[in-house]
């Protein structure tokens, strides 16, 4: 393990003092030192390359690294080594927007429809309820998250203008889904028109003005929200994917959102500065009272129903493995990163991995830090029996999604089902996506998870039939809708798999098969390869371009309908009816029809 330490100076003159904090660090190092082989495990565990860590402890300060910066070169990660952080790069944007309004040149509840009039805004509720700088911090304001060609698209420099990933032909690109303020929902465009903001009111490239004005005074001499690649900067780490897949820098559409470049060592004064109370330097930089809020929600339903989870001016209130802490994760091409502050304690951890695995736990190396820095458990919210738990029984859907490009597959595979857990009075969340989680009631609609320490869901809305856990929000609703789709979706697969498998068969016999009503749709089935083979063949992040392999998915997806259309024209003349072919094109035409309808096909994910 490769790490370095430092301490706060005592005042000048106390040799006894200075002695025995010398003596201390020593010892805080030491055993941090053998604490770092669990880290080592964790990484080998993982399948991870390396990490970047810092955290601060008070007076204390540890900072180093551990594994791998590049693994063809072997070179060690280390305290001073470069790491990309990804959305935690929104922490640091947003004290530089907080900044602007201490100095009195921007307003916490500024209208941003006024200061950016020129992009194509989409607020029904203009009059009553202005999409506001705050509700941008916050996540609040309505927006969608991003659309595919605004994350992969290599067609981006980093000297795009940030308005071209709002262009005003696209009319639904910044229509809110719902009232400001109301609901949080996650958006990585919320933060890019952040940093158009800034623009306006300095009249210089965003990246410039947070270099000079927010990462000069903090120390951070070695961050900056400039484009970085490896190859310019070898202090860079490589960024990792599954496999250890190499991955160099990517420039983004929305910048402002994911693009910075640090070392842990750096990190380590941006803590300090957020378990303060806005002071830098001798001066005020950012209000106090913004630097109490920025990881309390202050606007939401949510908020206002009892629930103190969710996210605040650059943080979000995060209770996890016994502690409640004020985070921010963050995710890039060949990265993940976290930041956590617990004010209380005045105590704060920074990592950044390269490596971006799907399938590593991460968690792994949250509840490490939070384990090496002794940070208190808390007491959980005590338990007030409910019985007339079967009022919040039933299916919910997410309201919104977090894309609405996605929303449709979100709805079929994301929603959840609370069913009543007599035996042991709670409410059990089933999904898709984990195992059922048991919420236990404390009272006004309020709700515990199990393995947390305070309320994490509330029941708000008329009749409680709006459940949100602060960072997504569910709405009750008919299953019948979702059931339908389900069999839709299960009879359009079976019908799909049908048509492919009865024109193998026919092919492979050497049957005539050009006559057949199933020839298009089969031919058309088949064609699909083509664009897939193409879009191996081409890098991963033009997915979101248009490009030879995305224009003919648009063109065989959007055939596909037409071609069972066909079909069904034919069977229907045939003299002999095969009944197995006409429930085949029957089932998987009403299941492209849906989609169709749903917007799914054709498949365009270039506009």
């Amino acid at each position: 393990m490769l790490f370095s330490h430092s301490k706060q100076t005592p005042p000048s003159g106390n040799a006894s003092l200075y002695f025995w904090g010398f003596i201390l660090a020593f010892f805080t190092q030491l055993s941090f030192a053998g604490e770092s082989q669990r880290l080592d495990l964790i990484l080998e565990d993982e399948a991870l390359p390396g990490i970047a860590w810092t955290f601060v402890d008070k007076s204390e300060v540890l900072s180093g690294g551990n594994g791998y910066a590049d693994i063809s070169s072997a070179k060690s990660m280390t305290a001073s080594t470069k790491v990309q952080v990804g959305s935690v790069t929104k922490t640091l944007l947003a004290v530089g927007v907080l900044h602007l309004i201490f100095e009195g040149r921007l307003a916490l509840d500024a209208n941003v429809e006024v200061l950016l009039p020129s992009l194509n805004w989409g607020n029904p509720w203009r009059g009553e309820a202005p999409i506001t700088i705050r509700h941008l911090l916050e996540h609040t304001g309505g927006l969608d998250n991003l659309r595919m060609w605004q994350f992969l698209n290599s067609g981006v420099s980093p000297d795009t203008p940030l308005a071209e990933a709002f262009p005003n032909d696209h009319d639904h690109l910044l229509r809110l889904r719902t009232r400001p303020g109301s609901q949080y929902s996650y958006s990585n465009m919320g933060y890019a028109l952040l940093g158009m903001v800034i623009e306006k009111v300095t009249s210089e490239r965003y990246e410039d003005y947070l270099n000079r004005e927010v990462l000069q005074p903090l120390g951070m001499l070695d961050s900056s929200f400039s484009f970085i690649t490896q190859d310019q900067d070898p202090r860079l780490a490589m960024g990792y994917f599954e496999g250890a897949v190499p991955q160099k820098s990517v420039p983004l559409f929305l910048r402002p959102a994911g693009q910075f470049t640090t070392t842990a060592a750096d990190m380590q004064f941006f803590l300090r500065f957020l378990l303060g109370s806005g002071s830098l330097n001798g001066g005020q930089f950012v209000a106090s009272e913004h630097m109490e809020n920025l990881g309390r929600p202050s606007t939401t339903d949510a908020f206002h129903a009892g629930l103190t989870m969710g996210h605040g001016l650059a943080l979000a209130a995060r209770d996890r493995h016994g502690v409640i802490g004020e985070c921010h994760p963050g995710e890039t091409f060949g990265f993940r990163a976290q930041l956590c502050v617990f004010r209380q304690e005045q105590k704060a951890f920074f990592f950044a991995v390269n490596g971006d695995d799907e399938v590593a736990d991460y968690e792994r190396l949250t509840a490490y830090f939070i384990d090496a820095m002794n940070i208190k458990p808390l007491a959980q919210t005590p338990v007030i029996p409910n019985g007339a738990l079967e009022q919040y029984a039933g299916l919910y859907t997410l309201a919104p999604a977090n894309m609405a490009e996605f929303a449709w597959l979100d709805w079929v595979f994301n929603s959840i089902w609370l069913s009543v857990d007599r035996q042991r009075n709670g409410l059990l969340l089933h999904s898709l996506q984990a195992q059922p989680r048991l919420l236990l009631p404390l009272g006004d609609g309020l709700f515990r998870d199990v393995e947390r320490s305070v309320a994490s869901h509330v029941f708000m809305g008329k009749a409680n039939t709006v459940l949100s856990y602060g960072l997504i929000t569910w709405k009750k609703a008919s299953p019948l809708p979702l059931l339908l789709a389900w069999a839709s979706l299960v009879a359009g697969a079976v019908g799909v798999l049908y048509i492919i498998l009865r024109g193998a068969w026919l092919t492979l016999r050497g049957t005539s098969f050009a006559n057949s009503a199933l020839f298009l749709p089969w031919i058309c089935l088949m064609a699909f390869a083509i664009p897939a083979y193409l879009y191996s063949r081409q890098s991963f992040l033009q997915f979101g371009e248009l490009t030879v392999a995305s224009a003919l998915l648009t063109l065989v997806s959007g055939l596909l309908p037409l071609s069972l259309g066909f079909a069904l024209f034919q069977v229907r003349r045939r003299r002999k009816l095969i009944l197995p072919d006409l429930l085949a094109v029957l089932v998987s035409l009403q299941l492209c029809l849906m989609l169709v309808f749903q917007g799914e096909l054709p498949m365009v994910f270039w506009r």
